[in-house]
């Protein structure tokens, strides 16, 4: 007989949906305890220092929430339409908060680029846009086009004809006028050509 597990919550009796930071978790707690958690770490975050311990903390917890509550997503199909917005935000806001952890600054900056995207079956776009901020690994851009974290995508650079591959973490709001995307190169080191030690004491 298959034993059915219950949520690890004190008197919540609905079954596990997922595992957060060792507590099994149904959907409800789920979203809930990744809400607490980042906007906790969210706080610590603004603060003019941050611990490695504190750095660590959130790079693991971003990087699971973001694993389970993709896995939520995509697995979920008896998801309410509430929750499935709410999982999306959850991600969003995790992929965020992550690409602030990243060992590189960023930088300000406008850089004429074109997003191409090839989708299996169909669906392909290509935009020109502009960058808002860089980073040694990635970027955030303007971009109109729905694009899914962790599809990807090709960046060429306008001015210079380099290209790039990169992966879509996030794009906020999604597929409107106005909308941002955040990229994760996959294939190129300093893409932006920039002297980050320079950015980096500049900041």
């Amino acid at each position: 007989m298959t034993r059915v597990e219950h949520c690890s919550f004190a008197g919540c009796d609905q079954a596990v949906v997922s595992s957060l930071e060792g507590e099994e978790l149904c959907r409800e707690h789920f979203i809930s305890v990744c809400y607490k958690q980042l906007d906790r770490y969210a706080e610590i975050h603004k603060g003019h220092y941050m611990s490695r311990s504190d750095t660590e903390s959130m790079r693991r917890f971003v990087q699971e929430c973001v694993r389970q509550a993709g896995a939520i997503e995509h697995g979920g199909k008896d998801l309410d339409h509430l929750e499935r917005v709410l999982i999306v935000h959850i991600i969003e806001r995790a992929t965020d908060l992550g690409l602030h952890l990243r060992r590189s600054p960023r930088k300000r900056a406008s850089v004429a680029v074109r997003l191409c995207c090839d989708r299996p079956g169909g669906g392909t776009w290509k935009e020109d846009t502009e960058t808002v901020l860089l980073s040694r690994y990635g970027a955030s851009l303007r971009c109109s086009r729905p694009a899914d974290p962790r599809e990807s995508l090709q960046v060429v650079r306008l001015d210079t004809g380099k290209e790039a591959h990169a992966r879509v973490a996030w794009q906020l709001p999604a597929g409107s006028e106005g909308s941002q995307i955040g990229v994760e190169f996959l294939d190129c080191d300093n893409f932006w050509g920039l002297d980050w030690a320079a950015v980096e004491e500049a900041r």
